[in-house]
């Protein structure tokens, strides 16, 4: 993972959200010492949709940090043809550096199981 645009980044960050997220799509939870805040944005008209996703992880203490993931779809018509896709993620605060450190952790854990 070489920055938090790089697909590995994304590959790694799905991952953890299909594991860590609890069934039923909530907007809030906490696992593996993150607090997580989930919120969908949807628009729907005669020519095009979109949705935009927001992920904002947040890890509390000396260290803490926060990460905002951001996932957007737009399509023409009513669930037709996609139109664009794009993701991106910026740290809001904290150290870059322990992020990072959390990410690998965590692939870490995924590679030993």
């Amino acid at each position: 993972m070489k920055s938090f645009a790089d697909t590995a980044f994304f590959l790694l960050f799905e991952e953890i959200l299909r594991r860590d997220r609890p069934k039923g799509s909530p907007g809030q939870w906490s696992a593996n010492g993150i607090d997580w805040h989930y919120a969908r944005h949807t628009f729907e008209g005669a020519t095009y949709g979109y949705a935009v996703d927001s992920y904002q992880l947040t890890r509390g203490g000396a260290d803490g940090w926060s990460l905002l993931v951001v996932k957007e779809s737009w399509w023409a018509g009513r669930h037709g043809e996609s139109i664009r896709s794009t993701q991106w993620a910026k740290p809001l605060s904290g150290k870059r550096t322990s992020i990072v450190t959390w990410l690998k952790k965590r692939k870490a854990e995924f590679e030993r199981r």
